[in-house]
């Protein structure tokens, strides 16, 4: 019953923040807003209770009693700072995406909620059948939550090379489980997958909500059905990898940055502040988050001065602020707690001569066309649903997103180069590691590929309204009517 509460009160805890500081408030259609603001929260939520408690942890003083304290000090602080965010007048209405109609978004939305029933119920059968998750799940993440949530002083033994692997990971997921499990009382074995399950639930929610808010409620729900065929990602789901919690990030921070070029200049630059602090929350999932928040701070810097967008550049403040936390939490983690374990970073710069090996190369692109193939299967599979959405619906790239997209696609892209560099000069074997970690790969960046993409397609929505049909007499009164004016001029 605690472990329930403890997970509630840091969704509640996100979501009261994210009404404080409301990076949506007055957008279109008002359900995606909502949705949007609710995954904000949720995965703002699980990150910040996360970082709270391996601090509390550190320090000796994560009992239940004070994590219960902090989490009411908190709600009791953010819902006074939503009060009275929502007694302040709100801005002019955004005028978004909502306009554009579609007389079988319903249809849509039964396909979108039908499909969304079976895979659900197929997520939590494959939960219930692997409980303890799949190897890096009890391997690393879960077995370092069980360090976090021991007897005090437990913490060091998750950073030790003798006691866990990958010692170095950031905590972000392990931390969430650990602080359920100490605030509860004990290792619920529930805990995991239903954390695992909640991110992907995050996950959908963003991706749906961000597409309805910049390309509308039809463009939304089709890119949850392309979502859903993802049939790699439901295999994944339930393993209580990093992986999608990652991907969550990744999508916010991409997300955040379409929404920013959609709200008005007067009311400020907060989604570019989410965008940062989702940045930091994704350096602290893994440590691919860290090169993410590099890239995108860079990218975004380098080419709104590069384009000279000044409206673009004058919010770079805003996105550097929300990445100081994560900045500084993974100095402090790196440098001063967790041990230079990895053996990439131990191989020093022999490990650079991999790139002179021709073959590498050839393994690392057979590892990225077999698990891009595996993303789905059949007719259903999202490239070719994609390509179809293509064909009928065309490419329409407002202006407005213009600059947002390159930023977008460029930082994407240079994300997954990095992932290829690793697998370049890994010490491991290339073919045995790139079809082990692509598919994983693939999917960190694959939902917010798929929302950059929605981005560029046309909005779906209803075809001009036909004339009005004029009756023999009602168009002979009109005639007349004409005839009378133009003899009066």
């Amino acid at each position: 019953m605690l472990d329930a509460i403890s997970i509630l009160s840091a969704l509640v805890t996100g979501f009261l923040l994210v009404q404080a500081f409301d990076p949506v408030r007055m957008m279109e259609p008002r359900w995606a807003a909502l949705l949007f603001r609710g995954a904000l929260g949720a995965a703002t939520g699980m990150g910040l209770a996360s970082i709270v408690f391996f601090l509390l942890d550190v320090l000796g003083a994560a009992t239940p009693a004070i994590i219960f304290s902090v989490d009411i000090a908190m709600l009791a602080l953010f819902g006074w700072l939503s009060f009275r965010a929502r007694r302040v007048p709100p801005p002019p209405l955004v005028p978004t995406a909502a306009a554009a109609g579609f007389r079988w978004s319903w249809l849509l939305a039964l396909a979108f909620g039908a499909l969304l029933a079976i895979s659900c119920v197929r997520l939590v059968q494959m939960a219930i059948a692997l409980p303890v998750g799949d190897w890096d799940a009890w391997a690393i993440w879960n077995l370092r939550a069980k360090f976090l949530a021991g007897p005090a002083g437990a913490w060091r033994f998750a950073l030790s090379p003798l006691a866990s692997a990958h010692p170095d990971y950031p905590l972000l997921l392990s931390g969430f489980v650990a602080r359920t499990w100490r605030a509860g009382g004990n290792m619920d074995p529930i805990v995991p997958p239903v954390t695992s399950l909640l991110f992907f639930g995050i996950l959908l929610a963003f991706l749906v909500s961000a597409v309805a808010l910049v390309r509308g409620t039809a463009s939304g729900l089709l890119a949850g059905l392309v979502t859903l065929c993802t049939t790699s990602l439901l295999v994944w789901a339930p393993a209580q990898y990093a992986d999608i919690p990652l991907a969550v990030y990744y999508l916010g921070a991409i997300a955040l940055l379409f929404v920013d070029a959609v709200r008005a200049p007067p009311s400020g630059h907060w989604p570019l502040f989410w965008a940062g602090l989702c940045t930091s929350f994704a350096a602290w999932t893994k440590n691919e988050g860290i090169v993410f928040l590099a890239i995108v701070g860079i990218v975004f810097c380098a080419l709104s001065l590069w384009r000279r967008a000044g409206q673009t550049f004058s919010g770079a403040p805003w996105l550097l602020a929300g990445m100081v936390p994560g900045v500084l939490l993974m100095v402090w983690f790196k440098f001063f707690l967790a041990p230079a374990a990895d053996p990439l970073a131990r191989q020093g710069a022999s490990g650079l001569l991999g790139v002179l090996v021709l073959n590498r190369y050839a393994e690392i692109a057979s590892g990225f066309f077999t698990n891009l193939l595996n993303l789905g299967s059949g007719v259903t599979h999202p490239l070719i649903l994609l390509a179809v959405l293509a064909i009928l619906m065309g490419r329409q790239v407002e202006e407005r997103f213009r600059l947002t997209s390159i930023i977008a696609a460029t930082a994407l892209a240079l994300v997954f180069l990095s992932y290829c560099a690793v697998l370049l000069v890994t010490p491991y074997g290339v073919a045995w590691q790139a079809q082990r970690s692509f598919d994983r790969l693939l999917l960190q960046v694959w939902p917010s590929v798929l929302l950059v993409s929605f981005v560029q397609l046309r909005r779906v929505q209803d075809a001009a309204a036909p004339p009005v049909k004029t009756s023999p007499t009602r168009k002979s009164k009109v005639l007349t009517g004409r005839s009378a004016a133009a003899k009066m001029k």
